[in-house]
């Protein structure tokens, strides 16, 4: 009798990952009354997608998503130098204040490494 066994070239891959975007807490306020018109920038590579904008708020709630398709082997240990383009790992989420007159403000940013989440996440991959 055989025993089963997961191979390497059977193990379970993800092709997206999806993101949501649920609030923001004590933003600094940019804006007149000490608040801030806010949006965040979601990019994974050279793919980006924009929530809405929360307008006079420092604690906004989005409650949106968004899907990001992953290179080909990106997750495989081997996604940095194994010809995948730069950032294809880094899941970069910016928040912004919008200025109604001028550049936009940055409030700040946060990068999340997929291929460490991945592999060295205990909880289940679809979270």
């Amino acid at each position: 009798m055989s025993s089963l066994t997961v191979e390497e070239d059977q193990k379970w891959l993800p092709t997206h990952v999806q993101v949501t975007v649920l609030r923001g807490r004590g933003l600094r306020g940019k804006g007149k009354h000490g608040t801030s018109d806010v949006y965040t920038i979601i990019q994974l590579g050279k793919e980006k997608y924009s929530t809405g904008v929360v307008e006079k708020t420092t604690e906004p709630e989005w409650r949106e998503e968004c899907s990001f398709e992953l290179h080909p082997g990106v997750l495989q240990g081997g996604g940095r130098n194994g010809g995948c383009p730069a950032g294809a790992t880094e899941l970069v989420l910016i928040v912004m204040h919008r200025a109604h007159m001028g550049m936009d403000v940055f409030l700040g940013q946060v990068v999340i490494q997929l291929d460490k989440v991945f592999h060295e996440s205990r909880c289940v991959k679809n979270e």
